[in-house]
This record gives C-alpha cells, structure tokens and sequence, in this order.
C-alpha cells in the first residue's frame, strides 16, 4: 500500500499519510434534499399563486410577500450550507504514526482528537439497511487502549475496507505479539 500524497495542519515532518476516511456522497443527497423541500417546494408555490395573488391583492403587500419568502429562503440555504458544512469537514486521517479525527461539531464547534495508531485495539465497519448495504457506506468505530476512547464517523465510504485497511496499518506499525 503506498502511502498517499495529502498534508494536513499539525502533520509531523517525517509523517506520511496512509488512509483517509471521509463521509459518503449521499450526505450530499441529504442536503440537497433538504433544500429542494424546505426551499424550491415553496418557490413553486409563490409562482403559481404570484398571478393569482397579484390581480387581487394590493401590490405593495405582494412585493412584502416576495421579501418575506426571499428572507425565508436565505434562511434555508444558509442552514442547508451549514449542516453540508459539517458533514464535509469530518475526516479522519491515519498515517503512519497516529490517527487523527476531526470533526466539524458545529459551525464554530470543531473537535480534533488523536491517538497512536499502535494504541488502536478494535477497528469496526458497519454498513445497517438496504440503502447502506447497496451503496457502501456505513459507520466506523475506533477503540484504543483506554477503553473510553472510540472514535466514530457515521455515513463513511465503504466502512468495511476502510476498518480493513485501519488494521493492516496497525499491523505494519506494530506487529502482534504471540
């Protein structure tokens, strides 16, 4: 396995990238999702009664109409870019020495954990539902030597390979003792 060619901030000089682990594209879908119902749902519904509206109503109280929409739907976008935000900015980064986990709790809430990647004891890779097992993703679990440690990302590419890999890293770095 050769090592991959990515820098991060706080990397050791003599550290080479081996693994990362991001979240699936169908977090993605989900954001979208949301947007397309919570924003253009309520655009197409503006437009259609906008004709209707617009003969009947004073036009003063139909632009008011239009601005309160308008500020509604920047509220949606802008959550919508916040919660992709946060799903795009999780990573978890293994390399040579150490495996690094940064999560985007909120938007000014980031959380960045590590460990020796010879502490790590049990790597997991959990693909639950028809969705999961037919596109790939899942979630991964990370448990080191202290029993309280664990590190978790949910909608991971291809958990299993990735929990595979994990553990043929830490073999590499410290080979099990008989």
């Amino acid at each position: 396995m050769s090592p991959i060619h990515h820098h991060f901030p706080g990397q050791k000089e003599n550290e080479r990238v081996q693994l990362l682990v991001r979240k699936h594209w169908i977090t993605e879908v989900k954001s979208a999702m949301i947007i397309v119902t919570m924003g253009v749902l309520p655009l197409i519904l503006a437009f259609a009664l906008g004709g209707f509206l617009w003969q009947r109503v004073n036009p003063k109280l139909f632009w008011g109409f239009i601005l309160a929409f308008l500020i509604y739907f920047l509220a949606v976008s802008l959550s919508t870019y916040i919660h992709w935000l946060n799903d795009e900015l999780d990573i978890i980064v293994v390399t040579d020495q150490r495996l690094v986990s940064q999560e985007q709790i909120d938007l000014f809430h980031r959380q960045v954990s590590e460990a020796n990647v010879s502490q790590i004891q049990d790597v997991t890779g959990i693909e639950k539902g028809l969705l999961q097992s037919l596109l790939h993703y899942g979630t991964l679990e990370i448990t080191t030597a202290s029993n309280d440690t664990l590190f978790k990302m949910e909608n991971v590419e291809h958990p299993h390979e990735s929990a595979r890999r994990l553990l043929d890293i830490c073999g590499k770095i410290s080979p099990p003792s008989a």
